[in-house]
């Protein structure tokens, strides 16, 4: 599906409201962790359930599902298997993405449903620019900017920090992480637990610091889990 362009201020600026409206509503000030559950039913007025969604669908790697005309949030169950809650409440803030971004823009059935107004969400359709939206406004909800900045302040100073080195240099045991590249789990660590993220992955985390400047890795080598961790 075809979805028109939108910046990532743009993108950025619905996460905000969104937030700001939610606690209208709810009647109390949302800080991190951002209980995304709540804002999906309570403010958004949407289902939300967890399923076996390759089952269903007979789709391989499905991560998540809107069903528009439903109201239907749908998570695939098989994410709690990976004892993992920041992937699980990533994907929910995903399809909040779709439904905040894209509801008024579906409109052909889906490709295994038979309901018209179906987004599915796989793995392997991750750089299509609808997923992208949905994947930066979901980094925007769950990790606002102004809460990630003043998080990198508190735990790590007011300086970009800049990853020139790959390996770390130093030697024995100590408190202080070098910053290179393969410490950026104990940096990302250090920014969500300063500002409260504890919904959100390291992963997430470390991704969000470079988007908004506050990190810099010039080295080339990806900061990335080797392989999917059986918790981060």
């Amino acid at each position: 599906m075809k979805v028109p362009w939108l910046s990532r201020d743009q993108i950025g600026k619905k996460a905000e409201n969104l937030i700001k409206n939610s606690e209208s509503m709810l009647g109390y000030t949302i800080e991190p962790p951002i209980p995304v559950e709540d804002i999906i039913e309570r403010y958004l007025g949407l289902r939300l359930a967890y399923d076996d969604l390759e089952k269903a669908l007979g789709m391989k790697e499905v991560l998540g599902a809107t069903w528009v005309k439903s109201r239907l949030i749908c998570v695939n169950e098989k994410l709690f298997e990976c004892s993992s809650e920041g992937r699980m409440v990533f994907t929910c803030a995903h399809e909040v993405g779709h439904w905040i971004l894209h509801r008024k823009h579906v409109g052909a059935p889906a490709r295994t449903s038979a309901e018209p107004g179906a987004v599915i969400c796989r793995a392997a359709d991750a750089r299509k620019p609808i997923e992208w939206q949905a994947d930066y406004f979901a980094a925007c909800l769950l990790m606002p900017e102004e809460k990630v900045r003043t998080a990198f302040r508190q735990a790590l100073g007011t300086e970009q920090m800049v990853l020139e080195n790959v390996k770390s240099a130093f030697q024995g045991t100590s408190v202080c992480v070098d910053p290179c590249v393969e410490n950026w789990h104990f940096i990302a660590a250090m920014v969500c637990e300063e500002g409260g993220f504890s919904n959100c992955s390291k992963q997430a985390m470390i991704i969000r610091l470079q988007e908004l400047g506050l990190l810099v890795n010039p080295t080339g080598v990806q900061m990335a889990w080797s392989r999917p961790p059986a918790m981060d």
